[in-house]
């Protein structure tokens, strides 16, 4: 069993791409399929928020920005995932939030494996790794205790995030606005 940090993080990767694929190939599964996601999902992203990511942003300042960066892609994908556990899994609009999901944890996902992780394999030594990994499960152990749901961002939280993004006219937008804009602008 993989103890270093950046195993057990892969693994729970791999473990949310098989999810994805049952929530595609095995529909009249899907309403425990989706508990099963929001409560891995969110307890991984908040043990790494917790314990990972503030470590590598102390331990190599100069990857504060992914590190943000990441955070803000975790917290998008709790947004997401909140719309899909409140649609119809057999309406027709379950199949584009789950695409939508899908979209934004695989280009998360492939940007932590390709900058995150390597950046924090160079900058925590091995044994520290192992440490953070028994630190970083007992996170995610304590999250999942009482199931955690997704947040949803606050109005403050959204119109920082679109003043950082240039966003004109974000004062008078409404959440909803505030979110549409924040998407169209990141692509």
């Amino acid at each position: 069993m993989a103890t270093d940090v950046i195993s057990l993080i892969k693994e729970d990767h791999r473990d949310v791409e098989s999810i994805f694929e049952r929530l595609q190939k095995v529909p009249e599964n899907r309403p425990a399929l989706v508990a099963e996601l929001a409560a891995k999902f969110v307890a991984h992203a908040r043990a790494e928020e917790s314990e990972v990511y503030p470590l590598l942003e102390k331990r190599d300042p100069e990857e504060a920005s992914e590190v943000h960066h990441g955070a803000e892609e975790h917290h998008e994908a709790e947004e997401t995932l909140a719309q899909l556990m409140a649609a119809d899994p057999d309406g027709p609009e379950f199949d584009s939030i789950l695409q939508e999901l899908v979209a934004a944890v695989s280009h998360h996902v492939q940007e932590e494996e390709t900058d995150i992780l390597p950046a924090l394999e160079k900058a925590v030594p091995a044994a520290e790794r192992v440490r953070l990994g028994k630190v970083f499960s007992q996170a995610k152990a304590q999250e999942l205790q009482s199931p955690p749901k997704p947040r949803q961002r606050s109005k403050d939280e959204l119109l920082h995030q679109a003043e950082e993004l240039g966003i004109q006219g974000r004062s008078a937008m409404s959440k909803e606005e505030l979110l549409k804009a924040i998407k169209s602008k990141q692509g």
